[in-house]
């Protein structure tokens, strides 16, 4: 559909030296980046690595869903709503999966889509949208977050009672334990691809 309306809209506005212009190449080099950095930390375990951890802090399954929505929201705040799904869906991915609770994948991840889309309205650099509105308000940093502040606050108290609806109060354990041997490559892999992440958060 998206190919359709770029051809059809090509005989309104005619390909000309500018087009090139339209292409936004830093959204779309640091996605690929980011989508890249993920690929190599799931490749070498990381998520998986931390997904133990945090199922192994928890006593049940409803409090691993809530940590997991809690991060999409409030990193979103921050490295935006794409960003932060991109981020972390594979992570929930992976956490649900050692917990074998695969039955969760849907409602997880709906609900983080929400989470990471309400997260990122409380500030400016949540999403394109408020950047937009935010400099053309003429607002300060502080009023703008007093103004979405509240309905932050609801949508956040919302998520939880969605979390308690949804999900069952049932005890979680690992389906199956890993022990981790990585090479000095491996490591270094790894520390490259989270300076990598905190260079593409900063960019």
């Amino acid at each position: 559909m998206a190919f359709i309306l770029a051809v059809l809209s090509s005989f309104f506005v005619h390909p000309d030296g500018q087009y090139i212009g339209y292409i936004d190449f830093r959204t779309l080099s640091i996605l690929l980046a980011l989508m890249i950095t993920m690929a190599g930390l799931q490749r070498l375990q990381v998520f998986r690595q931390i997904g133990e951890l945090l199922v192994s802090k928890m006593s049940s399954i409803r409090g691993v869903v809530l940590v997991l929505i809690g991060l999409c929201f409030f990193s979103a705040m921050f490295i935006t709503n794409d960003v932060a799904l991109l981020t972390f869906v594979p992570f929930s991915i992976v956490t649900l999966s050692i917990s074998d609770r695969r039955d969760l994948y849907i409602i997880v991840i709906v609900l983080e889509t929400i989470a990471a889309n309400l997260g990122s309205m409380l500030t400016p650099l949540g999403n394109p949208q408020n950047l937009y509105l935010y400099s053309i308000a003429g607002m300060s940093l502080g009023a703008f977050i007093k103004l979405m502040l509240p309905y932050s606050v609801v949508a956040l108290l919302m998520l939880v009672l969605c979390g308690f609806i949804f999900v069952k109060a049932a005890s979680v354990t690992l389906a199956e334990k890993h022990i981790y041997e990585r090479t000095k490559r491996d490591k270094n892999m790894i520390t490259m691809y989270v300076f990598t992440f905190l260079f593409l958060f900063l960019w």
